[in-house]
């Protein structure tokens, strides 16, 4: 792909790109893949002719025009493949990393931060201006708060690892690349903790020299299927879970635990915690329950704006620890508490959200009373311990459907709505009879937490006949992915 800015379209365009089915597209947006939108205004192929089509491009970014080849036609749209930039966009930048674009972790390393903080917030005011929701311009939408550091922030990382290219013993460990099995030997990474690809390297080596074998699932056979690592940045504490489909590497993997620690002395962290995870069973599944404990204690513990989680294995944590402190002060904010308030947090997980908002008025008069419901049994154990470790009263937690639990609770006179209901729901946003509940439940004011601003759009429209949009605030948790966080405020309006 060569870079020629400013060289006009003219001639053939067979000659120019120097091949036949080429394209000529103008790019004006970028979607939740990270492909470049836009329409293709000259065509190179034979037939049927597709000039005016709409086209996704891998690679391509607002406000540039590029030469593109076929992957893919669809009826109403094609999928092309960047070969040339034509005009290159002034937010273009050289990728910082020697994996892009291939490695499917990263999509926006070619784009400025600052520009990708614009598309993120952008998305976000068109979701909710499109639903008709607001108006884009409204003072409503805040500018999105970004990472001060956007690089390493990975808390929790999953390494896939298959036998390598070379046909040896050695192994690959690293990402798939986008849109494929097909395995990226990563040896570092820029959102990846770093400690955690010294222990991805080192383990690297050590299977490689002890004949450890990589699962193949093809011939269900092979040991080592995944790395699992855990970094608490706080207290520099790490844990690593191998994944395996056999005990036949239980006596390695033991003996490399002195070396693997000895590695990360440089770094002033410490691997606190060692697991096995057995996982037998065929198909796209990573992790089993079948967890062994090998080495140190059993959890690692992460302190956020002064409240400590215990995190193990299979806890359901934020992976962007740094960058939670910023999201968790902004559900405070937008939860507007006052002593005596009773706080519902549904889907509440390990209590990250329930344990922060305690914290905040724990020395308020009345006390401050909050529920987080969660049908995860684990998950509410951790939220449990969670609480007792930081002292916090007042808290209490039910495992529970959240949406059948706020039902039967809204059904009895007897209890009184709660002042303010914290949702953060899955990507896919809240069921129907949840909406339908929460709508009627008579709560003054809802903090809806969200990864999704389409599902999110779709929600807060749901609830607009008894509640008003207050405040819209991005948080760009997943710098250099797609991926955009909301935190938004509806309060109740009082009927006449």
């Amino acid at each position: 792909m060569g870079l020629i800015p400013g060289k006009a379209v003219t001639g053939d365009l067979a000659a120019m790109t120097g091949k036949v089915g080429h394209f000529i597209c103008e790019i004006r947006d970028l979607n939740e893949r990270g492909q470049g939108v836009g329409v293709v205004v000259q065509d190179g192929s034979a037939s049927p002719p597709r000039q005016g089509m709409v086209c996704f491009v891998d690679g391509a970014l607002p406000g540039e025009k590029v030469a593109a080849s076929l992957i893919e036609a669809k009826g109403h749209y094609l999928v092309l493949d960047l070969d040339r930039i034509i005009e290159a966009s002034p937010d273009r930048i050289e990728s910082d990393c020697d994996y892009f674009p291939l490695c499917g972790s990263c999509r926006l390393r070619h784009l400025s931060y600052a520009a990708e903080l614009n598309f993120k917030e952008q998305g976000v005011r068109d979701q909710l201006s499109h639903k008709g929701l607001l108006e884009s311009g409204s003072p409503v939408f805040k500018s999105i708060m970004s990472m001060e550091h956007p690089f390493h922030y990975r808390g929790k990382s999953i390494f896939p690892i298959a036998v390598s290219d070379s046909g040896e013993n050695d192994l690959q460990i690293g990402q798939y690349s986008y849109g494929s099995h097909d395995l990226i030997d990563l040896h570092h990474c820029e959102i990846q903790s770093e400690v955690a690809l010294i222990l991805v390297n080192r383990v690297r080596e050590l299977a490689s020299r002890d004949r450890v074998t990589a699962y193949m699932e093809e011939r269900q056979e092979g040991t080592l299927r995944h790395l699992l690592v855990r970094t608490a940045f706080s207290t520099r504490q790490v844990m690593l879970v191998c994944v395996v489909n056999d005990r036949k590497a239980d006596p390695a993997i033991l003996s490399w635990i002195p070396d693997l620690r000895a590695s990360l002395h440089p770094s002033e962290f410490t691997l606190q915690s060692v697991w096995i995870n057995d996982m037998e069973a065929m198909g796209n599944r990573i992790l089993s329950s079948d967890y062994r404990h090998l080495d140190g204690s059993e959890t690692i513990e992460e302190v956020i704006n002064q409240v400590a989680y215990r995190i193990s294995p299979d806890s359901f944590f934020q992976v962007n620890p740094r960058q939670a402190a910023v999201l968790f002060e902004e559900v405070i904010r937008a939860a507007r508490l006052s002593p005596g308030e009773r706080v519902l947090d549904l889907y509440s997980g390990v209590g990250a959200l329930s344990l922060q908002l305690a914290s905040a008025m724990k020395d308020a008069t009345p006390p401050l009373e909050v529920t987080g419901v969660d049908r995860v049994t684990q998950a509410v154990m951790d939220a449990r311990i969670n609480a007792k470790i930081n002292g916090l009263q007042n808290l209490t937690f039910i495992e529970a459907d959240a949406t059948a639990w706020l039902e039967a609770y809204e059904e009895s006179p007897h209890n009184r709505p709660f002042d303010v209901i914290v949702v953060d729901p899955p990507r896919k946003g809240l069921e129907p009879q949840a909406l339908d509940v929460i709508r009627q439940s008579g709560t003054h004011r809802i903090v809806y937490v969200s990864c999704n601003p389409a599902t999110l759009a779709r929600d807060l429209a749901l609830l607009t006949d008894g509640y008003t949009v207050e405040r819209v605030q991005p948080l760009d948790l997943f710098p250099r992915t797609t991926h955009v966080e909301t935190v938004v405020l509806m309060s109740r309006v009082e009927s006449k």
